[in-house]
């Protein structure tokens, strides 16, 4: 898709949980494009089970993904970008790294971690001239599998992919004299009053 706008791109194939396949994959993409000038922390891992069953293993596995990952990506971009001045690197979050629900506790904690990696990196890289940003998407993401999976809610209740991208590169062109660390993203219908249960 990218090609057929008559730009180059580079495909890396990329397990962000293993330190050693995200630096080859840096190397690869620098290698035929250049110095990387945006890194966008998408990648994820999501999990719902009930607090005493998730294994050891599961929990791990959330952690590699949703805060190793963003940490490995980050930390191979990140000085060289500072070197140059300039650069912007956005960790794509969740409502769940503030909010907690029940059910789960292995991704809430992961996204937390990533929060914290992400408020760290803004402290320490900011004023070097790489822009940090947290984008917290609450809601679900409009996909064919979401509507699958909830059929009959109206669509319009999902957050748009698009939109998405918009703010994505809303946050990529913002100037340096006003850059924004964290954004909410959500459907309309999100903002709804979020109220306690009644006590029995």
């Amino acid at each position: 898709m990218v090609r057929a706008l008559k730009v180059s791109a580079v495909v890396a194939p990329t397990d962000v949980a293993i330190r050693e396949q995200v630096v080859a994959a840096v190397a690869t993409v620098e290698k035929e494009l250049g110095p990387i000038g945006v890194l966008i922390n998408n990648a994820g891992a999501y999990l719902r089970k009930k607090f005493t069953e998730i294994t050891v293993d599961e929990f791990d596995f959330q952690l590699k993904v949703n805060a190793y990952g963003p940490f490995y990506c980050s930390q191979a971009v990140v000085d060289g970008m500072a070197d140059r001045g300039v650069g912007t690197v956005i960790f794509v979050l969740g409502s769940e790294s503030r909010l907690g629900p029940a059910m789960f506790s292995a991704y809430n904690a992961s996204k937390v971690a990533q929060r914290a990696i992400a408020e760290s990196l803004a402290y320490e890289y900011m004023h070097r001239g790489v822009h940090v940003a947290a984008l917290d998407v609450d809601g679900a993401v409009d996909s064919p599998r979401v509507r699958e999976a909830a059929p009959g809610i109206d669509p319009s209740h999902f957050v748009s992919p698009a939109r998405i991208c918009e703010e994505i590169v809303r946050l990529i062109e913002q100037p340096r004299d006003a850059w924004t660390f964290g954004v909410d993203l959500r459907a309309y219908a999100q903002w709804r009053p979020r109220v306690a249960p009644k006590k029995p």
